[in-house]
């Protein structure tokens, strides 16, 4: 079994992997937890790197990176993973590398076949919160990124509800309490294990 959370910065993708990931190990299951970009692979250090220093690669670059990162991670963690019958559970996937990289103009079709390597999950969680929201949340947290420019991540929301259609994708409300939000992902993910 696979899972996948993801949406904007702020959106509380972490902690409700975190959780369900904790959740299903209290079940029994073998769960393997994984973020992206990961920071084994050399892709994924350069990415960390440029988050770090601030300076964003090209737009085509960090397109590149982000594919050559996750191809490493499906080969060396997922695919691995999923064969010895344990459960993923991913802090951010290609749907994000779909939603931030096209929000810079880079065509969602082209992403998306850049990316068809990776399998797909069995659900993907997007927690869905306005912009504004989000980088208030953060700004609690920690100093904003590049990522987190206003008008991008407008954008950048609007891909990730454009993805409503697909059928693993699941759009939670993620602007109500942390509770709320756990309660939707759990029923979800309780259905799956029964």
């Amino acid at each position: 079994m696979m899972l996948v959370f993801d949406g904007i910065d702020g959106c509380g993708k972490s902690t409700h992997a975190r959780f369900v990931s904790e959740y299903l190990i209290s079940k029994g299951l073998d769960v393997v937890f994984l973020k992206e970009p990961t920071v084994e692979s050399p892709a994924g250090k350069i990415l960390r790197h440029a988050l770090r220093s601030g300076k964003r690669p090209e737009p085509e670059e960090e397109l590149h990176l982000f594919v050559e990162d996750r191809r490493w991670d499906v080969e060396n963690r997922i695919i691995p993973s999923l064969n010895s019958g344990k459960t993923v559970v991913l802090d951010r996937y290609y749907y994000s590398t779909v939603a931030y990289q096209g929000a810079l103009g880079i065509d969602l079709d082209m992403i998306w076949d850049m990316n068809s390597f990776a399998p797909k999950p069995d659900i993907a969680f997007i927690l869905d919160i306005e912009p504004e929201e989000g980088i208030k949340r953060i700004s609690r947290r920690r100093n904003s990124d590049y990522f987190e420019e206003l008008d991008y991540l407008r954008k950048v929301r609007e891909i990730f509800l454009s993805m409503r259609k697909m059928p693993e994708v699941r759009i939670i409300d993620s602007s109500r309490d942390r509770g709320s939000v756990r309660n939707d992902v759990m029923k979800i993910v309780d259905s799956m294990l029964s």
